[in-house]
């Protein structure tokens, strides 16, 4: 915003001061004549401080003009509820999170960490679903050549620069099905240095492991993390999200790397949503301006930026519910990705229906997105008929699988063939709304492992017995 005080020379000296309507006169002060020199030492600290003020004015237009901040003072006279842009439906919104290893005196580089956040405006869940950056899409449309997605961005910005966000997003739309409403592309240094301003997050380490190969310029160093909650710096949180070369407790994939990820972005949003250094307009000036070389957004406004702050706290202090996928061999139940062969020999992640077939992703994606509460927990059911009957069993193995589609339901062993009633519970911690929400469907309160199962089999999951219906006594009949 910038003040024009327009006064010309006649204006001043025209100018009349209204006569005291007191008619008391006071006596006359005599002037005091300004020393040449202190005159024009304020003069020039005067014309210095204008100088300044435009300095930091144009500073700032810089810098909003490089994040991709559009600015209309406009935007903050209206009473209107600000809100965030939303898919065709008006469902969610969608943020692509994108983090780059930037090199010195290069520009661009592959794209280390890929993830979509969703957030559903109906279950108010925020979802987190990352690519592993070794899936393979089409790179080139025109030549139909595919090749990892972490390339996409690198290999649009050097055949036509200022393209490389658009080449991905497209992508990723394809992959995934959503429809992305903003991007934002962070390197390193602008990761280590918000977590740092932050005051470092709060992470909950869920696997000690140790790594003996994390890059460190041209060498290697060990680092090593012990499960359990700590607080951790940006320089540390960055470790926790790059290593990946672990062989302890299944950390050393980008898999498990990209969960990792996902947490710290996590932490981050709800060390923002508490605090005050967020709030204060001067420490956020500093932050920004000491990023504007480190991160890329798509255009926003004020309208989103105040949307966005409102959703925030708003999420956070209502508790509303977060949750990871990613698009591994795991995910859908093991249905969805596999690891493939490729003519040339290496080894690529894609669609198990083939490269460029993406529409049981789109599927899954759609499902998680309405109950991500049972599909984050990826559990495994395991049926055994105790008295129901195989014929009935494999019904109602079948009308499971229709229900809760994407989990990987396992027809197990016939246990007894006497035994009356259902039964679902887990032999171990981690499926508390699985438990919940079969339980339901099969309409029984029975959720504890019953007496007469002695053994629990080591099924490390959801555990289902179906018995014969519970016979009614004649005088309870309905």
């Amino acid at each position: 915003m910038v003040l024009d005080i327009d006064l010309t020379e006649g204006d001043i000296k025209n100018f009349k001061v209204p006569k005291q309507t007191n008619k008391t006169r006071r006596p006359k002060k005599e002037k005091k004549r300004r020393n040449p020199f202190v005159r024009g030492l304020l003069i020039i600290l005067l014309l210095g401080a204008i100088a300044g003020i435009g300095y930091f004015a144009w500073k700032g237009s810089s810098i909003i003009k490089a994040l991709g901040l559009n600015l209309n003072p406009m935007e903050l006279l209206t009473e209107k509820e600000p809100e965030l842009q939303k898919d065709s439906e008006g469902k969610t919104t969608n943020i692509l999170i994108v983090g780059v290893d930037s090199r010195t005196g290069n520009d661009i580089s592959n794209t280390d960490t890929i993830i979509v956040a969703s957030y559903n405006y109906e279950t108010e869940n925020l979802n987190m679903i990352s690519i592993p950056r070794d899936f393979h899409v089409e790179v080139d449309p025109n030549t139909k050549w595919f090749g990892r997605i972490n390339s996409v961005y690198l290999s649009a910005e050097g055949n036509n620069k200022g393209t490389g966000f658009q080449s991905l997003e497209n992508s990723v739309e394809e992959v995934t099905g959503l429809e992305i409403q903003y991007h934002v592309l962070v390197d390193f240094k602008a990761f280590v240095e918000i977590i740092d301003k932050a005051g470092g997050i709060n992470v909950n380490v869920e696997n000690s492991f140790t790594d003996y190969m994390y890059p460190e310029g041209l060498k290697y160093k060990t680092v090593k993390f012990i499960a359990g909650p700590q607080v951790m710096d940006g320089e540390t949180a960055l470790i926790y999200s790059r290593s990946r070369h672990s062989n302890m407790n299944n950390e050393g994939s980008d898999y498990a790397r990209a969960k990792r990820q996902q947490k710290v972005i996590i932490a981050l949003k709800d060390k923002i949503a508490q605090n005050e250094t967020f709030k204060d307009p001067q420490s956020v000036m500093g932050i920004i301006s000491s990023l504007v070389n480190n991160v890329k957004v798509s255009e926003f406004t004020i309208t989103d930026i105040r949307a966005g702050i409102n959703l925030l706290q708003e999420h956070t202090n209502e508790g509303g519910g977060e949750y990871s996928f990613v698009l591994d061999p795991y995910s859908g139940g093991g249905s969805l990705v596999e690891v493939k062969s490729m003519p040339s020999g290496a080894f690529a992640i894609g669609p198990k229906a083939g490269l460029g077939k993406y529409d049981d992703i789109h599927k899954y994606v759609d499902v998680i997105g309405k109950n991500p509460q049972l599909y984050s927990e990826k559990p495994t059911l395991y049926v055994h008929d105790v008295g129901l009957g195989s014929a009935e069993v494999a019904k109602i193995v079948k009308e499971l699988q229709n229900s809760f589609p994407y989990i990987n339901i396992i027809t197990s062993s016939t246990l007894f063939r006497d035994k009356e009633g259902n039964y679902v519970y887990s032999n171990i911690d981690g499926f508390s709304e699985t438990i919940t929400q079969v339980a339901k469907y099969l309409k029984t309160e029975n959720i504890e492992r019953p007496d007469f199962i002695t053994s629990t089999n080591n099924q490390q999951g959801v555990v289902i017995l179906l018995g014969k219906p519970i016979q009614l006594d004649s005088g309870n009949e309905i």
